[in-house]
């Protein structure tokens, strides 16, 4: 799956009668957040771990008004968001999780006023993760699709310029622990697609 088929998917759920009430938006996302990985089990040796560092993001979507409620919009978006390295190291040996995701999300929008929004979205990521390390035969990259949400709050600077908080969450396996205990995993049991967790601070544009 790629981004022109996550787009076709989304947009073509919308008739071209709606297209009148739409509005297109684009929009970036500077934060922190990354692959959930559990902290290392490790006895006698000196490691360290870093993660949960720098993440971004990019997004394009429309909203439709509803002719019930025009404090409600609903909506589509896809999107993009990749994040910082994962880095453990034991001794001499170095391993790094580091991985993105393309979104497809169905969004809902309800306006306060015309200055602030809460906005919700849900959907399904597809996300590829991968395990490289100095260390011989522990590489491996993979991919699945893991369903995602995201909440946010948003004010409005202008009428086509939003500012906005957002947290967001792919749902995915629990990640095995490096240790240096024998026997205790396979390296299987590392290359499971992991959860990602990220807050933003981001910026969007109507047009």
């Amino acid at each position: 799956m790629n981004k022109i088929h996550l787009a076709a998917l989304i947009f073509g759920l919308f008739s071209a009668s709606s297209l009148a009430n739409m509005t297109p938006y684009v929009g970036v996302n500077l934060g922190i957040g990354g692959i959930e990985a559990p902290d290392a089990d490790i006895d006698g040796m000196n490691y360290s771990q870093e993660s949960g560092k720098f993440a971004w993001g990019l997004n394009s979507g429309v909203l439709f008004n509803t002719e019930m409620n025009n404090k409600f919009q609903y909506g589509a978006e896809v999107s993009y968001s990749s994040y910082a390295t994962n880095e453990t190291k034991i001794e001499n040996l170095k391993f790094d999780y580091d991985g993105y995701n393309i979104a497809a999300l169905g969004v809902t929008k309800y306006n306060f006023n015309k200055k602030w929004s809460v906005f919700g979205k849900a959907g399904a990521a597809y996300t590829v993760q991968e395990l490289s390390s100095n260390a011989s035969n522990f590489n491996k990259k993979e991919s699945k699709v893991l369903p995602k949400i995201a909440l946010g709050g948003a004010y409005n600077v202008t009428d086509n310029m939003a500012l906005n908080v957002s947290f967001e969450h792919v749902f995915g396996d629990d990640l095995a622990e490096f240790t240096n205990k024998a026997n205790r995993y396979q390296l299987s049991d590392y290359t499971n697609v992991g959860s990602v967790t990220a807050m933003y601070i981001g910026a969007s544009y109507s047009f």
